[in-house]
């Protein structure tokens, strides 16, 4: 079964059949846990079982000439305050042009869940402009309808840069998105989450959004703060789903080595690394 990682600095790379996929980390650090870490998670997932290792990253996916962007850097919008915004947007950006991903070429952007604006769009004098210009945004229809709407989850959330170009497109999963790569519904953080499926005729691998905050969420499926409890629903799918094809999975969230293959540990799950 061919998933391997090689990372280059921030850059961690895979390929599932076809399909090769990177992953670009912004902030990558530990976070002291209030449970114990498990063992299976060191030193590749955390740096002890006192802490867990925790990232804010976007995933690119290339499928034939198709290029893919997978949650911008999410849920750390608070640095698109700070004064140093357009340059750590230049910095991320250029390092996913590096690896293969120039945002002018990028032609689909998937956003697992609304949760902030990460770097779809980046700064522009004294506003923002989309950072995939050329991309068609998708969107759960259900999160994209309530947003419309301007329902108080979303109400610090402001994709007005997306709509106003014309880039937003609702959909309804499954939805396919390019060969091997789809988008299924696993609702959890959100009422719309989706996770992008990776497959071929004998690999699969996840892209899960936030439905793992932590390492935690693979060893313990409970619900966390603010979680909804289908969350525990979803996780229970996925894991088993990649449990049985030796799939792996891939986190935004996950610091580190940024997931792992999953099989069963006696009442629960584990990731194993790749490399």
């Amino acid at each position: 079964m061919l998933l391997t990682r090689c990372q280059t600095g921030r850059v961690h790379r895979w390929k599932v059949g076809d399909v090769e996929v990177v992953r670009i980390e912004d902030d990558d650090f530990a976070v002291p846990s209030e449970r114990p870490v498990p063992d299976w998670a060191v030193p590749h997932l955390a740096p002890d079982t006192s802490a867990y290792y925790l990232a804010f990253s976007a995933y690119g996916i290339a499928s034939g000439s198709r290029r893919i962007v997978v949650d911008p850097w999410l849920a750390n919008d608070f640095v698109r305050t700070r004064p140093d915004a357009a340059e750590r947007a230049e910095r991320l950006l250029g390092a996913l042009a590096d690896a293969g991903f120039d945002p002018e070429d990028v032609d689909t952007v998937v956003n697992t869940h609304i949760d902030g604006v990460g770097w779809n769009t980046r700064p522009d004098g004294d506003g923002w402009r989309p950072s995939f210009p050329n991309a068609r945004h998708l969107y759960d229809r259900a999160e994209h309808d309530a947003y419309v709407r301007g329902e108080p989850l979303f109400a610090d959330v402001d994709l007005s840069p997306l709509f106003d170009a014309g880039l937003v497109d609702p959909v309804d999963p499954p939805f396919a998105v390019a060969d091997g790569v789809s988008l299924v519904d696993r609702p959890g953080e959100n009422f719309g989450h989706v996770a992008v499926q990776l497959y071929s005729r004998t690999e699969l691998a996840m892209i899960p959004g936030h439905l793992f905050l932590s390492v935690l969420g693979v060893s313990d499926p409970a619900p966390g703060d603010e979680e909804r409890e289908d969350a525990v629903v979803s996780r229970a799918e996925v894991l088993g789903e990649l449990a049985d094809r030796q799939g792996l999975l891939l986190s935004p969230l996950f610091g580190g080595a940024g997931g792992g293959r999953v099989e069963r540990d006696a009442d629960g799950y584990r990731l194993v690394a790749t490399v």
